[in-house]
């Protein structure tokens, strides 16, 4: 029966006790009586396609991670509520995940980052790789590619033919034309990594690894983020390689056989895009680090309706742990941003948690797409995921309200700053201007100084010469002089006194003209 679950309008759910089980309710007080409301900010019934699901939930999201934020979007549900379907989905009816990346890969078109010189480490930074680490990053790519085979001959323009653009009267695809109209510089370039694990007995496991029985474990960086060591992240250049990584993946996640779902997801699973913005010039230089991380939780069971016994068990008992663990946060989330006193919000308490703290602490947007059972037989399971969910809802209100609050006081401050700068710009100007004419003016008398001291120096030259000159004529007339004296001594003393007086004079005077 499906008339426990009732959806009003896009924004609510109405869920009623099923007829079956409201005389032993009648006995019970603690039981729900009557029809409940729970209200989210979208509501798809079961008639919604996929892209339906997207385009209402996710899209935004891919938006904000392409412009430099960070975002998280997980699947929340009892088992067998089709979360998965609704995280992957079949090969012709593309979940989530797949549109994501093509979204992603159709928006930056053109502007795509290939060279395998800068890589993502830890939480929000990046590494510069020496020529043979990008030759390493480029063969490890290509093994891990080659494990991946085609289910049938048309496998190999599969990838292809999910990118192409179908009706809504038929089955939804991936339509290439889905992409968003990016403002950026014409060097901009993006570089896109992926990397894909699991959290399985609350033991952490990359999906992409040959060994992927061994464990990784969490680390922090030195702002107190948390991030899987070790884990191993691979650059995909187009839809298609990211496609095959992610099948690589889901390949090797832990699923088993159960009473109520014959492909059971036994672990969270967590894909993450880090998307790396790159001006890319003579040497490249990193913008900014965004990321989209999309988790597919496991479903919360009740044992007494599965009967799992032995691994199964231990399984749906770790599963059920960390989900709880999970709402005991968002739940001291949400007291702490109503109560003056804060709580403490056991993260640590699971590695679920523990990895997710980033995206709930940080300045990111997180999205819960939550899946329910419209049976009857699932109504007890369906109100707790309903009732967690609505904390979820308060919480985010919670945010959006102190969001709207501080952006008023921001937008006051930046007002006020944008004044102060303004004229701080107008004192810093006119300061430059007076520099640049004491600057013009020092610029000028140096070059005056500069062209007056090269004539004078060409002055001093000339001089030089016509000294040098002139002492080499007085040198010769004085030997000159020195032969007529001692010629004229032979003769008359009157006449030759006379003469030598006048030789004498002569040089003096001359002497005079030039020197002087």
């Amino acid at each position: 029966s499906q008339d426990c679950v009732t959806i009003e309008g896009p924004e609510t759910v109405i869920l009623k006790p099923p007829r079956s089980c409201q005389t032993n309710r009648q006995t019970d007080k603690s039981l729900p009586q009557t029809a409940q409301r729970f209200s989210f900010t979208q509501v798809f019934g079961p008639d919604a396609g996929q892209k339906k699901v997207f385009d209402g939930s996710v899209r935004g999201l891919v938006q904000d991670v392409l412009e430099g934020g960070n975002c998280l979007v997980f699947t929340y549900g009892v088992t067998n509520a089709g979360k998965t379907f609704t995280f992957l989905g079949p090969d012709h009816d593309s979940g989530l995940l797949p549109r994501s990346l093509s979204v992603i890969f159709n928006s930056i078109d053109g502007h795509l980052y290939s060279r395998s010189d800068l890589k993502p480490q830890r939480c929000r930074d990046y590494s510069r790789l020496t020529p043979d680490q990008q030759a390493a990053e480029i063969s490890s790519k290509r093994n891990l590619l080659r494990n991946f085979k085609e289910v049938s001959i048309l496998g190999h323009s599969f990838c292809r033919s999910i990118c192409s653009s179908l009706t809504d009267s038929s089955v939804n695809s991936i339509s290439d034309a889905d992409a968003f109209g990016l403002s950026f510089t014409s060097n901009v370039c993006f570089s896109i990594w992926v990397s894909f694990c699991e959290i399985y007995n609350d033991n952490i496991h990359d999906l992409l690894d040959g060994d992927i029985y061994s464990m990784l474990r969490l680390s922090q960086d030195v702002k107190g983020n948390s991030f899987i060591k070790d884990l191993r992240w691979v650059q995909v250049n187009s839809f298609e390689e990211a496609y095959r990584v992610m099948k690589i993946g889901k390949k090797n996640q832990s699923f088993s056989v159960t009473r109520l779902n014959q492909l059971s997801s036994r672990s969270h699973s967590i894909f993450s895009i880090r998307i790396i913005r790159v001006e890319d010039i003579s040497v490249p230089r990193v913008l900014g680090i965004s990321e989209l991380a999309l988790c597919d939780l496991a479903g919360s069971e009740r044992c007494s309706r599965t009967q799992n016994t032995g691994e199964r068990l231990k399984e749906a008992g770790n599963i059920n742990s960390s989900l709880l663990t999970l709402g005991k946060c968002i739940n001291a989330i949400r007291l702490n941003q109503q109560a003056k006193f804060r709580h403490h919000v056991p993260f640590r308490e699971s590695k679920l948690t523990h990895f997710l703290q980033v995206f709930f602490c940080g300045s990111g947007r997180v999205c819960m797409v939550v899946n329910i059972n419209q049976s009857s037989s699932c109504f007890d399971e369906t109100l707790n995921v309903l009732k967690f969910s609505a904390l979820a809802q308060k919480e985010a209100q919670i945010r959006e309200e102190i969001s709207a609050e501080y952006m008023e006081i921001f937008k006051e401050m930046e007002k006020d700053y944008s004044e102060r700068l303004e004229r701080e710009k107008e004192i810093l100007e006119e300061r430059a201007d007076r520099r640049v004419e004491i600057l013009k003016n020092l610029v000028s008398k140096t070059v005056n100084l500069s062209s007056s001291s090269t004539n004078e120096k060409e002055e001093q030259t000339a001089l030089m010469e016509i000294i040098s000159s002139l002492t080499k004529d007085l040198e010769k007339i004085k030997e000159d002089a020195q032969s007529v004296h001692s010629c004229l001594t032979e003769h008359a003393h009157t006449t030759g006194k006379h003469s030598v007086v006048f030789f004498s004079s002569h040089i003096y005077v001359c002497l005079l003209w030039f020197v002087g």
